[in-house]
């Protein structure tokens, strides 16, 4: 193969030329280290900040037909946040298997970029939670 044609197919190209196409799929940090576990936290967090803060825009007032001897009479900003706050607990453990599957899935695949290998971690620990939960308490997904 000719030098020109070699440069063409970027296998061998000189400073300032484009870089191979492989160069860009490659992880900057094959080794794993705490980057991956960082971002499938953020791929937590950062939606839940975010539903929190839209939490409170809702309205802080007690309905007008409200009977306070019978019901507990909350807001609707109330309510909202005692539901994501009790959603905690099958937050967590879909932080947590999310968490284990990313270690899983950086031993197994190497090359994954960190923001996929999150990404991935994140919708599969996702679903697993949801499944583990489902078994466990007997209720029917969806």
């Amino acid at each position: 193969m000719s030098r020109r044609r070699a440069d063409r197919m970027g296998t061998v190209a000189p400073a300032g030329w484009p870089r191979a196409i492989e160069e860009d799929l490659r992880d900057g940090d094959p080794d794993g280290g705490i980057r991956p576990l960082l971002y499938t936290v953020a791929c937590y967090v950062l939606p839940a900040l975010a539903v929190f803060v839209w939490l409170l825009t809702f309205s802080g007032h007690v309905p007008a037909d409200c009977v306070t001897g019978f019901t507990g009479c909350d807001s609707p900003r109330a309510q909202a946040i005692d539901s994501f706050v009790s959603g905690a607990p099958r937050f967590g453990l879909a932080l947590a298997t999310s968490l284990l599957v990313a270690v899983v899935l950086r031993g197994i695949g190497t090359t994954w970029r960190t923001t996929a290998l999150a990404l991935a971690s994140s919708v599969v620990g996702g679903g697993l939670s949801t499944v583990l939960i489902s078994v466990v308490t007997g209720e029917p997904i969806g």
